[in-house]
């Protein structure tokens, strides 16, 4: 599928952006996409709930549950990070499972987990061990 060209006053992501910006990425849409399908493949109950930071407007997404359609094919190169919440020990060891398996840059969080699409330039991420 080809897409229209930009209009004036679109917003066009761009490696190059994000280096000038200050960030770097440590996630490409392979990543996101492998972890979409290990969420889907998990029971319903076992499936985190998620929130996003939105690189271009600052924007923090309100906590959603549906990995199906939220999560398509469009691409993530607009995502700072995204919080998994986990409810249980043992959705949080699922999740954990699944995070080193694809070896995710983020940290875990009180809540759950926190992954890196892109990371202050200077700064380091680790992977979820």
């Amino acid at each position: 599928m080809t897409l229209p060209p930009a209009l004036p006053g679109d917003f066009v992501w761009s490696e190059r952006m994000a280096q000038q910006s200050g960030y770097y990425s440590v996630a490409n849409d392979t990543k996101w996409r492998e972890l979409r399908e290990a969420m889907l493949d998990l029971a319903s109950s076992d499936q985190p709930r998620f929130r996003c930071k939105n690189l271009e407007t600052g924007g923090l997404s309100q906590w959603d549950g549906e990995w199906f359609y939220h999560w398509t094919n469009s691409g993530r190169d607009w995502m700072v990070w995204a919080e998994l919440s986990t409810e249980t020990t043992h959705q949080r060891e699922l999740v954990r499972a699944i995070l080193k398996r694809i070896r995710f840059a983020g940290e875990e969080t009180a809540a759950g987990f926190r992954l890196y699409g892109y990371v202050c330039n200077g700064e380091a991420a680790g992977y979820i061990e």
